[in-house]
């Protein structure tokens, strides 16, 4: 094989090996004090009880994310968006001691548009209808703003970083809804 030949080849496997897809991965979700103490102060004060039915993708709904060009964000190994925001509904009830697996009450949320965006300014963009089986519910909506990079691994990085954070806003926006004690029953 001459020299060009091999040359050329050692770059077509180089750009290969560069231009590869990247699976992005969030860091794990951490419950919000705040709203812990929110939870607390609207249903552990009245002696209410709550589960977490299903939380499901309204039709049309993608989440297969994919960041530029580098891949697809995975916000947990193994976990649909759904599953993610479910368990970190869960997590903050359990943490404020209101969540009980057999409670009269089961609060389900419908996820209505889930998006981001790489390029500045950068947002995972979030909105969610909460009900349960003693209200119709209501819609909460986030815009979670987050810093971006140039490079699409850097970029797609804080996208996957960014997702816990903005999930906390969203449960936020969802546990101090004037209407979320009615979500447990009157």
């Amino acid at each position: 094989m001459n020299r060009v030949a091999k040359t050329t080849l050692a770059a077509a496997g180089l750009l290969l090996f560069l231009s590869g897809c990247e699976t992005t991965n969030s860091i794990p979700y951490k419950a919000s004090t705040t709203n812990v103490i929110s939870i607390q102060q609207s249903l552990q004060s009245q002696g209410k009880t709550v589960n977490i039915g299903s939380i499901t993708l309204a039709p049309g709904v993608d989440e297969s994310l994919m960041c530029r060009m580098n891949g697809p964000v995975k916000v947990a190994p193994g976990k649909s968006l759904a599953q993610y925001i479910k368990e970190a509904f869960q997590e903050e009830l359990f943490l404020a001691q209101v969540y009980k697996s057999n409670a009269p009450a089961t609060i389900n949320g419908r996820l209505e548009a889930i998006s981001f965006s790489s390029v500045s300014p950068a947002s995972w963009n979030i909105t969610m209808q909460v009900s349960s089986n003693y209200s119709p519910g209501y819609t909460v909506s986030v815009k979670y703003p987050f810093a971006t990079s140039w490079t699409a691994y850097s970029a797609c990085r804080n996208v996957a970083d960014a997702f816990g954070p903005a999930v906390q806003e969203l449960l936020k926006q969802a546990v101090t809804h004037s209407q979320f004690p009615l979500l447990a029953g009157s």
